[in-house]
C-alpha cells in the first residue's frame, strides 16, 4: 500500500492558478455579460474586466483594483465587486475585502439587477469561502489601561476604543492613545499579525507629563 504524495507548494500554486484561470472563464461568459447590450460601452467594459482578470492572475492586486473599480462605477454587478474585495484582500486590507465581499452578496440577492442574480451562484460559494477565511485571519488587538485611568479615553488609529474587548483590525502597524481632556497621556505603537490577538497595556501615570506604555504579544 502506497501513501499519497504531499502536495508541494508548486503544486497549489498550480491548483490555484488553474482555478482562477476557470473563474475567469466562468465570469466571462456569465448572463450578466453575455445577456447585455452589445454595444461600443458594453464591448469596453469587457475588456477591461478581460485586463482585470489578468492582472488579477499575475498578482498585479492594485492595478487589476483599479480596473474592477472603473467597471464598477459603471456595472456594480456581483462578480466585480467579488473580485475588488479579493483585490483588498490580497493587498492586506482585510476590513475593507470583508465589507466588499458583504456588498457583493447584497448586489447578488439585490432585487433590482436580474444579470447580477443570474451571475452570482458561483460567487456566492466563493464569497462564502472567503468571508470564512477571513474571520479566521483577522488579527485581534485588546487594549487595556493601568494606572491613574480615571476620565482617560482611549484611541485605536485616530478612532475611539473600548478597553478589554477585541478590536478586528488589518495586519499592519497600529497606534493606541490615551487621552485625558484631549491631551495625549499615554502611547504605543506596534503591529498586528494575522490570526493573532496582540495585548497592549497602555499605562497613565498620575499628573505625568511623560508617554508610556506596556505591550506583550
Amino acid at each position: 500500500m502506497t501513501s499519497a504524495a504531499p502536495i508541494t507548494a508548486p503544486r497549489r500554486r498550480r491548483w490555484r492558478r488553474a482555478a482562477a484561470l476557470g473563474l475567469v472563464c466562468w465570469a466571462l461568459l456569465s448572463p450578466s455579460w453575455l445577456h447585455a447590450q452589445d454595444d461600443s460601452a458594453t464591448r469596453a467594459l469587457r475588456l477591461q474586466f478581460a485586463q482585470g482578470l489578468t492582472l488579477e492572475i499575475a498578482g498585479r492586486w492594485a492595478d487589476a483594483l483599479d480596473r474592477f473599480e472603473a467597471i464598477a462605477r459603471r456595472r456594480p454587478t456581483a462578480n466585480v465587486t467579488y473580485h475588488i474585495g479579493l483585490c483588498h484582500e490580497r493587498l492586506g486590507r482585510l476590513r475593507t475585502a470583508e465589507r466588499t465581499y458583504h456588498n457583493a452578496r447584497a448586489i447578488a440577492g439585490a432585487g433590482a439587477d436580474a444579470n447580477a442574480r443570474k451571475a452570482s451562484p458561483g460567487v456566492l460559494a466563493e464569497i462564502d469561502a472567503r468571508l470564512e477565511d477571513l474571520e479566521g485571519r483577522m488579527p485581534r488587538i485588546v487594549l487595556n489601561l493601568a494606572g491613574a485611568t480615571d476620565g482617560v479615553t482611549l484611541l485605536l488609529d485616530g478612532e475611539v476604543a473600548q478597553p478589554s474587548r477585541a478590536i478586528r483590525v488589518d495586519p499592519g502597524p497600529h497606534v493606541a492613545v490615551a487621552l485625558r481632556h484631549g491631551i495625549p497621556v499615554a502611547a504605543s505603537a506596534f503591529s498586528s499579525h494575522e490570526r493573532r490577538t496582540r495585548f497592549v497595556t497602555l499605562t497613565v501615570h498620575p499628573g505625568a507629563l511623560r508617554v508610556s506604555s506596556v505591550s506583550r504579544p
